[in-house]
């Protein structure tokens, strides 16, 4: 009669036999505390670039550098027993998966669900935010919309008003028109909304100034006159120098300001 261990290796040798009558091999444990290092069976410090290391040269307490901790009595199954054991435990990991299967199936309904809630009780915040996105998953509002999105969190007051305020931003820039006559001096009441400050040791300092007209329409000045401070409306007398779109925006470009 064929004999097999739980792994399912067929048994060659003599087995022995239980007291209640079970067929059994008795089989050495390898010791996890030593291992043969440059020839000699030595207690282990650890592993090192993946391989054991000892800088003591002790000897191994746990096993008398014999390389067995243990010896340990194995039971031994025909193979009716082992097919039956093997039966059961595919049955028990059977329904192990199926446990899991119906958990994760809980779970995404539980998560459509819960989405479907988040976007109906934000659908607004959702529609205007999917405006500035551009799809690419890198760009500020892409992250935003998909952190809010993946936590189901609700937008904050702050991050409300900045998406109210990009939305009315860029809402002025598509219908911002040219102002005025290339090559003509213009009188302009204008509101200063950025000014970025150019310092340079060659060309001294240098005001980028970004305002809006009372229509809206973008005016831009780069030069060595500060024409205002940012929030300021103020009017001034410059020359219309160029008619530029820059970034889908048409922009005035004026020269030589000279407040009024």
């Amino acid at each position: 009669m064929k004999l097999f261990t739980k792994q399912g290796s067929e048994f060659t040798g003599t087995a022995s036999i239980s007291e209640n009558g079970r067929p059994f091999q008795t089989v050495a444990v390898n010791c996890d505390r030593c291992h043969v290092v440059n020839g000699n069976r030595v207690w282990l410090m650890g592993i090192e670039n993946g391989r054991p290391f000892s800088r003591t040269g002790f000897e191994c307490w746990t096993c008398g550098n014999s390389g067995v901790r243990k010896y340990a009595d194995e039971r031994l199954y025909t193979e009716a027993e082992l097919a039956k054991i093997n039966a059961a435990a595919q049955k028990r990991a059977d329904k192990r998966f199926a446990a899991q299967q119906a958990a994760a199936a809980a779970k995404a309904y539980e998560r459509v669900t819960a989405e479907a809630d988040y976007r109906t009780a934000n659908a607004d915040f959702l529609s205007k935010i999917a405006t500035l996105c551009v799809g690419d998953g890198q760009a500020f509002w892409d992250r935003l919309a998909a952190d809010l999105l993946s936590g189901l969190r609700a937008p904050t007051e702050r991050q409300t008003a900045l998406v109210e305020a990009e939305v009315a931003r860029r809402a002025q820039n598509a219908s911002s028109a040219f102002v005025g006559v290339l090559g003509v001096r213009q009188r302009l009441a204008i509101t200063i909304e950025r000014i970025v400050v150019l310092d340079s040791p060659f060309f001294g300092t240098n005001f980028l100034t970004l305002a809006r007209t009372g229509d809206g329409d973008v005016v831009t000045y780069k030069g060595r006159t500060n024409i205002g401070n940012k929030g300021e409306t103020v009017t001034v007398e410059a020359m219309i120098k160029d008619h530029a779109v820059y970034n889908g925006v048409n922009q005035t470009v004026i020269q030589r300001p000279k407040l009024v």
